[in-house]
């Protein structure tokens, strides 16, 4: 959530022009106009009932994998099969600082940015508080709705035959 879900929604809405270039092309230029027109947004990030988070966010990811979109390694200890849910907050980036962090993402660099948390839990909860503050949730390159939003761990749920 955060400048990717801006980018994910102005990718969505990208005309038929746009459409005959590579997704690479078409991603790259949504990024960049997503960045010249984002705010921070006031959101409030709670995990396993503890708010961890208040705040104007450039960006909230929660992951239970390494990677996200194109190979970002956004939680670089995340582990699929630890019951936990990675949560990123990324908050008081400038544009320059999000420019930087986004070429350092990829190896998972942006870690050691002090204004990039990660925090583990099993129940997750982003807020935010007025209907034009609402974030584009973006879930494998799509737009799945909007905060608020609630992710919770069921372990077990999905059966593997081998």
């Amino acid at each position: 959530m955060g400048i990717g879900g801006e980018t994910a929604t102005l990718v969505a809405g990208q005309g038929q022009l746009m459409r005959n270039f590579p997704g690479e092309f078409r991603f790259a230029a949504a990024a960049f106009r997503a960045l010249a027109i984002w705010r921070e947004r006031r959101v409030r990030v709670t995990v396993d009932g503890h708010v961890i988070a208040d705040a104007p966010m450039n960006l909230i990811g929660v992951a239970n994998g390494l990677y996200a979109g194109g190979g970002m390694m956004l939680s670089p200890d995340a582990r699929a099969d630890d019951g936990k849910l990675d949560v990123v907050t990324a908050s008081g980036l400038s544009r320059t600082n999000v420019v930087t962090e986004l070429s350092r993402v990829h190896r998972g660099g942006h870690v050691g940015n002090p204004k990039v948390k990660i925090v583990r839990g099993e129940t997750v909860r982003i807020e935010t508080f007025a209907a034009q503050d609402a974030l584009p949730i973006e879930a494998d390159g799509n737009v799945r709705g909007v905060t608020p939003v609630q992710f919770r761990v069921l372990p077990g749920v999905l059966r593997f035959v081998s």
